[in-house]
C-alpha cells in the first residue's frame, strides 16, 4: 500500500512540476509517514506533513505542513475550527471538496435578489493547491492563499471563495463565481463566469463555449468557438477575441476591443425591448464575415473592419505534421544527449536526478544569472578590441547551452522519476512521456511561454553548476 501510494504521489508531483517547477515545497526536516484515516482523526493538530491513502478521507483538523493524498474522495471540513492546511495541498482523487458552513438571510438580498449569504466557517490553504480529480468544488468562503493548479473534469469555484494567487486550469467544465487575486489561465470545453466571478488581473482562456458575466480588472485574451458576454459583464481594460465562430456582446469594455469572429452581434436590447448595457469605451477593431451596423453610443473611439479569414484544412494538417516532426526531432536530440551523458559522464546523471525544491530555486538563480551575464560579457568583448576569438567562442557556447538546457531538464526529471519508483519505469519511456507533456503545454497560449522561461534557466543552471563544480 505504501509503495503504491508513494508511486501515485511522486508521479503527480512530477506532473505538476512541469507546470510550475515550484511544487516541491516540503520541509525535509519534517517527519513524514503514511497514516490511516482512524489515526489522523484523533489529532486536532499535526506538526508534520501528512500522507493519506484511503477510499474516502476527511480533514477536520489543522495540518502544520503539506498534505499529500491519493484517495477516492477527499473532503476538507472546517468543523471544530479545522480544515486548515498551512502548507501545500497535493490531491489525486475522484472528488475533492473544500467545504464551508454558510447560512442565508431571511430578509437581506444580494445584488441578484437572492438571499444574502453569511459565511460562518471556512477552510484555508496557506500554500499552493495541486489538484487532479474528476470533480473539484471550492465552497463559499474557502481560501487558497497561493496558486491553484488543477486538472479535472468539472470545477466549481463558488461565490465568496477566494484564490489569492494565479489559477492554472485544464477542465471539461468550469463554473467561476469566485475571486481570483492574480491571473486565470484556463483551457476548457465549457466556461461559465457568473456574476460574482472576479479576476484581479488578466484572463487567458481557450474554450469551446464561453459565457462571461463577471468582472475582469485588466485584460481578456479569449480563443473560443462560441462566446456570450452578458449585460453585467465588465472588462476594465482591453478585450481580445481570436478565431471565434459567434460572439454575442453585451456589457462594458473600458479599453479597446480587438475581435476576430465569423459572426458578431452587439446586443443592446433584450428580447422584450429593454435596454442592455453595451459599451466599448476605446477603439473597436473587428474582422468578421460581414460588416455590422453599430448603433450610436456603443463605441466611443474609432471602428476598423477587416474580412474574416478562415484557417484552411491544409493549414491545419500542415501544423499537425510540423508539430509531430518537431516532437520527433526533439526526442531524437534528447535520446542522443542521454546516451552521450550515460557513456561519458555517468556520474553526472546521478547529480541530475538529485533535485529538491531548494536546489531547483538555486539552479534557476544560477541559470538566470549566466543567461544574463554571458551576453553582457560578449557585448563588452565586441566593443573592445581584444578577445575576438574568445567572443566568437563564447557566443557559440552560449547558443549550444540554450539548445541543450531543456533536454537536460527533461533528462533530470526522468531520472528523478525512475530513481523514486526504483526503476519500475524505463528512463527512455519517462523521457518520452515528459517530452510529450511539455510539448502539449507549449501549445497552450501564454502558459507555454511561461513554462519555457522557467524550465530553460533551470536546465542552464544544471549545466553551469556542473562546470563550476568540476573546476573547483
Amino acid at each position: 500500500m505504501e509503495k503504491k501510494l508513494k508511486f501515485l504521489i511522486i508521479t503527480f508531483v512530477i506532473l505538476m512540476l512541469l507546470l510550475t517547477t515550484f511544487s516541491f515545497a516540503t520541509d525535509s526536516n519534517n517527519d513524514i509517514m503514511l497514516i490511516s484515516n482512524e489515526q489522523s482523526q484523533k489529532n486536532d493538530l499535526r506538526d508534520s506533513d501528512l500522507y493519506v491513502g484511503d477510499n474516502e478521507y476527511e480533514i477536520k483538523n489543522t495540518i502544520n505542513g503539506n498534505v499529500f493524498t491519493a484517495v477516492d474522495n477527499l473532503n476538507i471540513d472546517p468543523s471544530n475550527n479545522g480544515g486548515i492546511i498551512k502548507g501545500n495541498l497535493f490531491a489525486a482523487a475522484n472528488t475533492v471538496t473544500i467545504k464551508s458552513n454558510v447560512t442565508y438571510s431571511d430578509t437581506e438580498k444580494d445584488d441578484l435578489g437572492n438571499p444574502a449569504m453569511s459565511i460562518d466557517k471556512y477552510c484555508t490553504i496557506s500554500g499552493n493547491a495541486f489538484i487532479s480529480a474528476n470533480k473539484f468544488v471550492l465552497e463559499s468562503g474557502s481560501r487558497i492563499y497561493g496558486d491553484l493548479y488543477i486538472c479535472a473534469n468539472e470545477v466549481y469555484l463558488s461565490q465568496g471563495s477566494i484564490i489569492y494567487g494565479n489559477v492554472f486550469l485544464v477542465s471539461n467544465k468550469l463554473t467561476l463565481n469566485a475571486e481570483i487575486g492574480e491571473n486565470l489561465y484556463a483551457t476548457v470545453n465549457s466556461f461559465d463566469m457568473q456574476y460574482f466571478g472576479f479576476i484581479s488581473r488578466d484572463l487567458y482562456l481557450t474554450a469551446k463555449d464561453a459565457n462571461l458575466n463577471g468582472y475582469i480588472y485588466r485584460n481578456s485574451f479569449i480563443k473560443a468557438k462560441n462566446i456570450v458576454t452578458n449585460n453585467k459583464f465588465i472588462n476594465q481594460k482591453d478585450f481580445n477575441i481570436t478565431d471565434a465562430n459567434t460572439l454575442t456582446f453585451s456589457g462594458e469594455v473600458n479599453g479597446n476591443a480587438t475581435i476576430n469572429s465569423k459572426n458578431i452581434t452587439l446586443k443592446n436590447n433584450d428580447d422584450n425591448g429593454q435596454n442592455l448595457t453595451c459599451k466599448i469605451s476605446g477603439n473597436l477593431s473587428y474582422s468578421s464575415k460581414y460588416q455590422i451596423e453599430i448603433p450610436d453610443g456603443i463605441v466611443s473611439g474609432e471602428t476598423n473592419y477587416s474580412n474574416y479569414k478562415i484557417t484552411s484544412y491544409k493549414t491545419i494538417l500542415s501544423n499537425i505534421l510540423n508539430y509531430i516532426l518537431d516532437l520527433i526531432t526533439s526526442l531524437i536530440c534528447i535520446y542522443v544527449l542521454y546516451l552521450l551523458i550515460s557513456k561519458f559522464a555517468p556520474k553526472y546523471l546521478d547529480k541530475l536526478s538529485n533535485i529538491s525544491f531548494l536546489s531547483l530555486l538555486k539552479l534557476f538563480g544560477i541559470g538566470l544569472g549566466f543567461l544574463i551575464l554571458i551576453p553582457i560579457i560578449s557585448v563588452l568583448l565586441f566593443i573592445s578590441s581584444v578577445g575576438s576569438i574568445l567572443r566568437v567562442i563564447l557566443v557559440l557556447i552560449y547558443i549550444i547551452l540554450i539548445i541543450v538546457a531543456k533536454p537536460i531538464f527533461i533528462i533530470s526529471i526522468a531520472k528523478f522519476v525512475t530513481n523514486k519508483v526504483q526503476n519500475k519505469f524505463n528512463t527512455y519511456l519517462c523521457i518520452l512521456i515528459i517530452t510529450i507533456i511539455l510539448s502539449l503545454i507549449s501549445l497552450i497560449p501564454y502558459l507555454g511561454f511561461i513554462i519555457s522561461i522557467i524550465i530553460n534557466p533551470i536546465g542552464f543552471g544544471m549545466i553551469a553548476k556542473n562546470l563550476i563544480t568540476r573546476k573547483k
